[in-house]
């Protein structure tokens, strides 16, 4: 169901592309200064940059989106989860 609405997403916005692209100008008498391409350069490195920091975030569900999440995955976090509940050692300040 979710895919289905990805598609329908992506599928309008190649539209809109396209559209956007038939009515804009084919010539453009326009100067380009060598600041442009550096700046051009910064736009590029700065998106992949933020495309790293948000694969970084959703990972896990990257992973399961393509299915790919193991059950190892899986037991290791409740293995985590359970190692971090307080024990009833006495150790700890009375």
């Amino acid at each position: 169901m979710w895919r289905e609405q990805y598609v329908h997403r992506f599928g309008y916005l190649i539209f809109i592309v396209l559209f956007l692209s038939l009515i804009a100008p084919s010539v453009a008498f326009a100067y380009l200064d060598p600041g442009s391409g550096s700046m051009l350069l910064q736009l590029v490195l700065g998106g992949l940059a933020g495309l790293a920091v948000i694969a970084k975030l959703y990972w896990h569900r990257l992973l399961a989106l393509f299915g790919m999440h193991s059950q190892q995955e899986e037991s290791d976090s409740e293995t985590d989860s359970a190692s971090l509940t307080p024990s009833d050692s006495s150790d700890g300040p009375q």
